[in-house]
């Protein structure tokens, strides 16, 4: 006798004897068809995707951004990077947050992971510094111009002078024209007379610092810094 004829002999007599008992065993269809059938039952299924971490799980990859207060007047981007030894700073992941007169405010710091930045907080603590390191997002980093040594800035320009008077100023160096721009900006309680300069690479600017500041545009002596 086949399987499927005495697995309905045998849910016949349960049926039989349950109605003689007074009760009913209550069937449902699902129930009803896997009696009978011959196919083997299939596992429940699982979502193969795996559960996404918790919303506050910090990610420990990727950039890290922050922002070094208590820096001087002359810093360069160089003496960061060696002050921060370790972890891991190129001159593109520094730049000099400077207010409207060009009076630097802060670095902003681009952190290759988040082990480079915990690494900054601790140099800082140990070599017991002024300089204070706060976290910054990607926005912050965006906003600031980068320089990159780019640029000279020069102050004390008279108020008389002309494009033409700040190329005899830099006469000898190599710069980019197209890029000289004059502007006033109060310092103090007096406005000064400015000018920004492009030149193609840091060493051509900073050999225009050398060279140029403290010489003369007219009457006026000017000062001229690099910007970072």
């Amino acid at each position: 006798m086949s399987g499927v004829v005495r697995a309905a002999l045998r849910y016949k007599s349960s049926v039989s004897a349950s109605f003689q008992r007074g009760y009913v065993i209550p069937i449902s269809s699902h129930n009803f068809v896997a009696c009978f059938s011959t196919e083997a039952q299939k596992p429940p299924s699982q979502d193969s995707t795996a559960p996404s971490p918790p919303f506050n799980q910090s990610d420990t990859s990727g950039l890290i951004y922050g922002r070094l207060l208590g820096i001087h007047r002359h810093v360069l981007k160089t003496d960061v990077i060696n002050f921060l030894d370790g972890c891991n700073l190129t001159l593109d992941d520094v730049k000099l947050e400077y207010n409207r007169s060009f009076f630097p405010l802060g670095m902003m710091l681009q952190f290759p992971s988040r082990n480079a930045y915990d690494n900054a907080l601790r140099t800082l603590l140990r070599k017991d510094r002024l300089y204070r390191l706060e976290r910054a997002d990607r926005s912050q980093w965006d906003t600031v111009t980068p320089y990159d040594g780019k640029t000279i800035l020069i102050k004390g320009i008279p108020r008389t002078a002309q494009f033409e008077d700040i190329e005899r100023t830099l006469s000898g160096s190599e710069y980019d024209p197209s890029s000289i721009n004059i502007f006033m900006r109060s310092e103090g309680s007096e406005p000064v007379r400015m000018a920004t300069v492009r030149f193609p690479s840091r060493t051509q600017a900073m050999n225009a610092f050398i060279t140029k500041n403290g010489t003369f545009c007219l009457n006026n002596r000017v000062s001229v810094q690099v910007l970072q």
